[in-house]
C-alpha cells in the first residue's frame, strides 16, 4: 500500500495545476509586449498610458504588479487570452538596447538616442519616421530666483557655470555683490539626470549646493532668500515671491511658459519618446499610436506631465507691432507649437512630433467653436552665413509647405510668410542648432 503513495503524489502534483486559477498558473501562455527604457517613463508616465490603452481596445482584469524596482507588469485579458505588458525600467540607454538586440519591442527614451546608438540600430531603419518615433510628453527645466534680485535672464553657459560653483556671486552675473545659494533635486532624479545632460555635462554640481526631496521645497527655500536660486521642472509650482528667468542657448532669451515649453523654443526642454522597429507587432504598433493620441494624452495629464494637447495659451506679450513680425501675427493669437523637420529623413518631411500636431493642428481647426477661424502660418530658416536673401527663400518655403497642406485638408489659412534668419533660438553652425531655428509657428485668428 505504502509503495504506492508515490505515485498518488505524483498525479496530484501534476494535476494541481489545473485546478489553480489562471492568475496562479505559468504566464507561458499569456501573449507578452515588453516595453523596456527610461526609469523616469516607466514609473508612471507609460503605466498610466497602457492601462487607458488596454481599457480602449476592450481589456478587462486590468491590474499592475510591481515585479521589482526595475521592473512593472501590467496584466489584462480580453476574450479570455491573457495579455502581461512588462515595463522594464533600467535606463534609457539599456531601454535601447533591448529594442537593437530583439529584447523588447519598444523602447522608452528620456533623449535622443546619440550616435553610437543610431549607428548600432542601422538595421531598424528610419527612427525619426513618425512611424517609430512617437513623442509623448516634455518636460525641463527652469531656473527659479527671488523677486528681488535683478537678474532677468542667464546662458546656458552662465547658467553652467552657477550650477557647478565657478561663478560663487551674483555680481558674477550682473547682480549684487551677494553669495549665490544654490538649491537641487536630491540626486539620483529625472531633474538631476537632465540637468548633467544638457547643462552640465562631465563637470560635478558645486559641492555647497542645498539638495531637497523635492521640488517644491527646493522652489520655497528660494522665496524665503533673496540670494537663492533653484533649478526645478518647468511644470513645478512657482511659489509666491519667486520668479523665473529667460534662458539663451545663443539666441533670444526664453522665459519657460507655457507657450515656450510646448513649442520647445525654450532650450533647457526635452521630449520623452517611444522607439519601436519597422516590423512591430500589431500589438505594440497599437500602443504606439494610440500614445500620441487624444485618450492616452489625457493619461499623460493625470500623470502630472505636460501632454502634447493642442490648446491656445497666453501670451504673456504681443510681438512689437512696429517690427515685421509683429505686424504679421497681429490680431492673432499662437498656438504652442512649432514645426520642425526631418531634414535627415527620405521618407518623410516633418520630424516626428511635427506629423502629429499637424493633424492634431487639422483636428482642432476643424472642432465647431473653431469654424470662420484662419490661420496665420509664419516660417523662419538658419542663418548658415550665406545671404540673407536665401534665408529668406528657405523660411518662405517651410512657411508655405505647412499652408499648402493646411488648405489641402481644408483649412482657411489668412497669410503665410517667412521671416529670414531672424529671431534665432540658438547660435553655431552645429545640425541641433539648425533643426532649432527651422521652424513653422501656427498663429489663429
Amino acid at each position: 500500500m505504502l509503495h504506492r503513495l508515490p505515485r498518488v503524489a505524483l498525479a496530484m502534483c501534476l494535476l494541481l495545476p489545473a485546478c489553480l486559477p489562471a492568475s496562479a498558473q505559468d504566464d507561458g501562455s499569456a501573449e507578452r509586449l515588453r516595453i523596456h527604457g527610461s526609469n523616469t517613463l516607466g514609473d508612471a508616465l507609460v503605466p498610466a498610458m497602457v492601462e487607458s490603452w488596454l481599457h480602449h481596445i476592450g481589456y478587462t482584469g486590468i491590474r499592475r504588479k510591481a515585479v521589482s524596482a526595475q521592473q512593472t507588469e501590467i496584466r489584462a485579458t480580453r476574450d479570455g487570452m491573457p495579455l502581461i505588458v512588462e515595463i522594464g525600467k533600467r535606463g534609457s540607454a539599456a531601454g535601447f538596447s533591448d529594442l537593437v538586440e530583439g529584447n523588447a519591442e519598444i523602447a522608452m527614451l528620456a533623449r535622443a538616442p546619440d550616435a553610437a546608438e543610431r549607428e548600432a540600430a542601422w538595421q531598424l531603419g528610419d527612427l525619426e519616421s513618425p512611424d517609430q518615433e512617437f513623442v509623448v510628453a516634455v518636460d525641463g527645466l527652469a531656473v527659479v530666483v527671488n523677486e528681488r534680485n535683478p537678474v532677468r535672464r542667464l546662458s546656458v553657459a552662465q547658467l553652467r557655470e552657477l550650477v557647478t560653483g565657478r561663478i560663487g556671486d551674483w555680481s558674477g552675473l550682473g547682480g549684487r555683490n551677494a553669495p549665490i545659494h544654490l538649491h537641487l533635486a536630491r540626486a539620483p532624479s529625472g531633474n538631476r539626470d537632465f540637468l548633467r545632460e544638457r547643462v552640465l555635462g562631465a563637470a560635478p554640481a558645486a559641492a555647497n549646493a542645498q539638495t531637497h526631496a523635492t521640488l517644491a521645497q527646493a522652489a520655497r527655500a528660494v522665496a524665503a532668500d533673496p540670494d537663492a536660486v533653484a533649478v526645478v521642472g518647468v511644470a513645478s509650482a512657482i511659489p509666491r515671491g519667486t520668479r523665473t528667468l529667460a534662458i539663451a542657448d545663443g539666441g533670444l532669451a526664453i522665459l519657460p511658459t507655457r507657450i515656450n515649453v510646448m513649442s520647445e523654443d525654450y532650450p533647457l526642454v526635452r521630449r520623452y519618446r517611444l522607439y519601436g522597429g519597422p516590423l512591430m507587432s500589431a500589438l505594440g504598433r497599437s500602443f504606439a499610436q494610440y500614445s500620441v493620441g487624444r485618450e492616452a494624452q489625457q493619461a499623460v495629464e493625470r500623470a502630472g506631465f505636460l501632454a502634447m494637447t493642442l490648446r491656445p495659451a497666453s501670451q504673456p506679450r504681443a510681438p512689437d507691432a512696429a517690427q515685421p513680425y509683429g505686424q504679421a501675427v497681429a490680431g492673432t493669437e499662437r498656438l504652442p507649437l512649432s514645426l520642425r523637420f526631418n531634414a535627415a529623413s527620405l521618407t518623410t518631411f516633418f520630424d516626428s512630433r511635427g506629423a502629429n500636431d499637424l493633424e492634431r493642428l487639422i483636428a482642432y481647426m476643424r472642432l465647431p467653436q473653431n469654424q470662420g477661424r484662419q490661420v496665420t502660418v509664419v516660417g523662419f530658416s538658419h542663418d548658415d552665413g550665406s545671404n540673407r536673401l536665401i534665408a529668406t527663400v528657405r523660411s518662405n518655403q517651410h512657411a508655405d509647405t505647412v499652408a499648402d497642406h493646411l488648405v489641402k485638408q481644408g483649412i482657411p489659412v489668412q497669410r503665410s510668410i517667412g521671416m529670414g534668419a531672424t529671431r534665432a533660438l540658438g547660435g553655431g553652425a552645429d545640425a541641433g542648432t539648425r533643426y532649432r531655428n527651422e521652424r513653422v509657428e501656427v498663429w489663429v485668428r
